[in-house]
């Protein structure tokens, strides 16, 4: 018989046994990468193959002392919360083994070097930094520590004289991204049974957005079908891509994309490519990423009109739209631009979605688009705003934003009309004052864990609008802000304790700023 975890000594006992788990998951998932450095016979072979073996010892000790110490306990609550807030954690950490072991056991000894230029890995000589790169990778952030170049192209060349980083680590990279954007939680309670029970709180704690939709009676069905949806969407972005990239870039792009991540293989980012076919693809696919997964999973079943039936989804696509058009008319009226009509409208488009979506990519040099006001207003704007519910963005959420706004008109109406009765409804139904106070709760902690980031950046010896910009793009999960940080700057300007604030925000932005707060609330931690 299941009984729920009752007592810290079981729920530790719960806790470890599914972060070998998870551990081992994550083993597992840098195979690929080990592979594709055997292949090239790369330098990072050996720091993949040493971070594999680590991660799988550690979680299969963490495995089995969690299965000896506990029987079938069901996943409660608080069990959810602390799970996932731990397994992002450890996640993060797991990740960066990768990344710091290629610095330290590569063959020339890159930590050594003292001469500019210094070798792109250097980077990763600083724990620091590889936790940095790693948690921005899962929490698909895409903010980077990465100073300079990254790779050039399937032959290895040189990226402003140096060799860039080898295609085994880089896979990884993307790998991150990859697993965060549909959630590493999700993943093990879609393949493992033994997460099966009670793993409704998981995917309410883990998956972005005030809402989970249930696809079927069972959870891990649930689960199984999201990530059908995302690998079959993933798949189609691929074949698109790969009629004028490379397998290895189209793969990485589409990693990226899906997961509204913002990693590029190219320092240059999407532009370096030059071309209007990829930015197009890359744009329409940076929609459907920020789009619910559930409507994804409907239009899968034929139904694809549920798009336009969902309220959402409807106010969604038209700030696309709106913000498109207005950033597009401000660049094309803007002498400074040297942009034609359809031109603006292609760089506003894949602008607008990279930051609408939380994605991070960069078409151009938005900060440069002191010329064209309302076109970086609109930028800024959306910076706060994120994707829909149940999507891999970040963000506030669309939804919410639509509640508060209901909730803001109910309360203008009520001032002139103190007796009225008027319930605030969304889609037809009238939403409950818990569900009120709980969004107006998330809007509030999120501005001010945004005004404390500000703070902290201000602290570190940042300008204003790199302070700002940083706080919010590591919050929102976006990566690119303006400043020290613009779309084609890094965070190598922070400090190392600006970078784990960094880092602290990223999380508490892709796991929905609660799940982590909770755990510093001292009544979580009584029976």
């Amino acid at each position: 018989m299941i009984r729920p975890a009752a007592g810290w000594s079981l729920r530790l006992a719960l806790l470890i046994h599914l972060t070998g788990v998870l551990t081992l998951l994550l083993a597992a998932a840098m195979l690929p990468s080990l592979l594709l450095a055997l292949h090239d016979q790369t330098p990072d072979m050996r720091g993949l193959g040493v971070a594999i073996g680590l991660s799988g010892l550690l979680g299969l000790i963490l495995f089995i002392v969690g299965w000896l110490t506990t029987k079938k306990a069901a996943i409660g609550h608080r069990e959810g919360f602390l799970i996932v807030g731990v397994g992002w954690t450890v996640a993060g950490l797991i990740g960066a083994l990768p990344y710091w072991l290629y610095a330290h056991l590569a063959p020339g000894d890159i930590c050594a070097a003292t001469s500019a230029p210094l070798p792109i890995g250097y980077d990763f000589c600083s724990f620091t930094n590889a936790a940095f790169e790693s948690i921005s990778g899962f929490t698909t952030t895409g903010a980077s520590i990465l100073s300079d170049g990254l790779w050039a192209d399937a032959s290895g060349l040189t990226v402003e004289g140096r060799v860039g980083l080898p295609r085994g680590i880089l896979l990884w990279r993307f790998m991150t991204h990859f697993l965060g954007g549909m959630g590493i939680i999700v993943l093990g309670v879609a393949i493992l049974p033994l997460l099966g029970v009670g793993g409704m709180q998981l995917l309410k704690a883990e998956v972005p957005g005030p809402t989970t939709d249930k696809l079927a009676p069972r959870v891990e069905e649930t689960a199984r079908l999201l990530w059908k949806v995302y690998l079959i969407i993933s798949i189609a972005m691929f074949l698109l891509l790969w009629i004028e990239m490379d397998w290895f870039e189209a793969t990485c792009h589409t990693m990226a994309t899906m997961a509204t991540g913002g990693f590029s293989t190219r320092a240059a980012s999407v532009m370096s490519f030059n071309s209007g076919y990829i930015e197009w693809i890359i744009t329409l696919f940076m929609f459907i990423a920020g789009v619910n997964f559930t409507l994804h999973f409907g239009a899968v079943r034929a139904r694809l009109r549920n798009y336009l039936r969902d309220a959402e989804f409807q106010v969604y696509a038209g700030i696309a739209l709106i913000t498109t058009l207005i950033a597009a008319v401000a660049l094309y009226r803007a002498e400074e631009s040297g942009m034609g009509i359809w031109e603006a409208l292609r760089v506003s488009a894949f602008q607008i979605m990279t930051i609408y979506s939380t994605t991070g990519f960069a078409s151009r040099d938005f900060e440069l688009w002191t010329y064209a006001p309302m076109a970086l207003l609109m930028l800024l704007s959306l910076m706060f705003v994120g994707g829909m519910a149940g999507s891999t963005g970040g963000g506030i959420k669309v939804i919410r934003l639509m509640v508060m706004t209901k909730l803001w008109v109910r309360e203008l109406f009520l001032l002139s009309h103190p007796r009225a009765k008027r319930p605030v409804t969304f889609g037809g139904r009238v939403v409950e004052p818990d569900v009120l106070r709980a969004t107006a709760a998330f809007i509030a902690a999120y501005f001010m864990l945004f005004v404390i980031g500000t703070l902290a950046f201000v602290l570190d010896g940042q300008d204003l609008l790199t302070a700002s910009t940083c706080s919010i793009a590591s919050l929102g999960n976006i990566g690119p802000g303006l400043g020290d940080i613009g779309p084609f700057d890094n965070y190598a300007c922070l400090s190392a304790p600006a970078k784990w604030v960094s880092i602290e925000l990223m999380l508490l932005g892709r796991l929905e700023v609660y799940t982590l707060l909770i755990l510093l609330h001292p009544a979580f931690w009584r029976r």
